[in-house]
């Protein structure tokens, strides 16, 4: 697999667990109950909660290492990481 394929990757799994906290923080404020949802978003949880502390942690490392193929693709899922982070502190803190 080649750099630029890694941070596609990369960016997908940021944007997709960025969909996924927006979704799971809309429906709490809207305060729309779909048991489905719940019941999957038990289950997901745990998983997108650490891969969303990894992902900066392996943007980190690559940097350090100097593997970052596109700079513009590693500021994006920077940022999307960041954002969902502190959306993802939000839900903590302040939705419980």
């Amino acid at each position: 697999m080649s750099k630029i394929q890694l941070e596609f990757l990369r960016l997908g799994f940021a944007f997709a667990i960025f969909i996924f906290i927006m979704t799971l923080l809309f429906m709490e404020i809207n305060q729309v109950r779909s048991n489905w949802f719940q019941n999957f978003s038990k289950t997901l949880s745990t998983p997108v909660f650490i891969v969303s502390f990894l992902i900066p942690i392996w943007m980190l490392i690559d940097l350090i290492r100097k593997k970052v193929a596109d700079k513009s693709i590693f500021n994006l899922t920077f940022f999307i990481s960041t954002i969902s982070l502190l959306l993802l502190f939000f839900a903590i803190i302040f939705i419980k």
